[in-house]
């Protein structure tokens, strides 16, 4: 695919809204597609549509509509993905994949002209990460679990990971057209210094880090806790954003959502990239990007919570669910000086 196709396509999956099937048309899908009889519960999603499923005697699962824009490599890349890490380390809690009634590892179904990939996974048990507020102990195990992650992802690589994707943060600068859509004018020109020290300083030297495939997206909402013992994470989910891109995304992605919400915008971020690191130990240049690839990763979602909201005012709530509190991390992390950034995360992976 060509620079000017994937561009297109990204723009496609930007601005096309997600499928819009019911509860009565998934619970045929399942039933169809993947002999599953069950009840359906519609589940939040940004681009794609989701169902619990859960059958008479008790089981549960999770049926995926795509969005009709998504790719087939996309969809194959996710399901060998998952596929590779049961392989690779099955005790990492991550959803398995479910196969059709003929054996495949997707369905497609067809809706006003528009064709939808359709998958099953395995259910996890537990409630959303962003139910409860993270401890340092907790913010730790999530950072050892996402390098766990990457450990059993290497090696792996599929062609659909080089496919252009929405929240790939190596693409970030295109992403510059949307700033008109932040209504305050302060924190447009701060979002549009930080993206021009991203082009200048941070890009030229992404493609000299360690890289492979990561799961991209690992904020509360995708962190699953168990029920039964606190603290304890039961499963991570949603692999929708699966790219190939340098390892320390993975790291900066997550922390993005762990940030203090007072004025020391690191607090909360420190145990996570600790965790990390004691598993994963970070080079000395990806300590010296983190903290821009924190403040690049608010920034992409500020800017692509706000241009799809006003696309898809229905679907606003779920778009601009972290709108508010990525503003506040952004505009703290603004404020501090990258050399106090810088040694305050050399010291938490010395402590290790």
């Amino acid at each position: 695919m060509n620079a000017a196709s994937s561009q297109t396509n990204i723009q496609e999956i930007l601005t096309t809204a997600p499928p819009s099937f019911s509860d009565a048309d998934a619970a045929a899908i399942a039933a169809d597609h993947f002999g599953i009889q069950a009840d359906t519960r519609l589940l939040v999603s940004e681009r794609d549509q989701n169902f619990a499923l859960r059958t008479g005697d008790g089981r549960r699962f999770t049926l995926k509509i795509s969005n009709h824009a998504e790719l087939f490599e996309v969809i194959d890349f996710q399901n060998q993905a998952l596929l590779h890490v049961a392989r690779t380390d099955a005790s990492i809690p991550v959803p398995r994949v479910i196969p059709s009634l003929d054996g495949q590892l997707h369905g497609q179904v067809t809706r006003a002209g528009k064709t939808h990939f359709v998958r099953v996974l395995s259910w996890l048990e537990g409630s959303v990460c962003h139910d409860t507020t993270a401890s340092p102990e907790l913010a730790h195990r999530m950072g050892q679990l996402l390098a766990r992650l990457g450990i059993a992802f290497r090696g792996f690589d599929h062609p659909g990971s080089r496919l252009p994707l929405l929240w790939d943060m190596k693409r970030a600068a295109s992403l510059t057209e949307l700033i008109v859509h932040i209504g305050e004018p302060g924190l447009r020109q701060m979002i549009g210094q930080a993206l021009e020290k991203f082009v200048s300083r941070v890009k030229p030297v992404l493609d000299t880090l360690r890289t492979q495939v990561i799961h991209n997206d690992m904020n509360p909402g995708n962190v699953l806790m168990d029920k039964t013992q606190a603290d304890q994470i039961s499963g991570i989910i949603d692999f929708g954003d699966l790219t190939r891109s340098p390892l320390v995304i993975d790291l900066a992605v997550a922390a993005a959502y762990q940030l203090g919400k007072g004025d020391d915008p690191l607090a909360g971020v420190l145990p996570m990239i600790a965790g990390y690191h004691s598993i994963e130990p970070l080079q000395a240049t990806e300590m010296e990007l983190l903290t821009d690839l924190i403040r690049t990763r608010l920034i992409t979602s500020l800017l692509i919570g706000s241009y799809r909201s006003r696309l898809f005012p229905e679907n606003r709530e779920y778009l601009m669910i972290s709108y508010h509190s990525a503003k506040n991390f952004f505009v703290n992390l603004n404020r501090l000086p990258a050399d106090k950034a810088l040694a305050r995360i050399r010291e938490a992976c010395l402590a290790t």
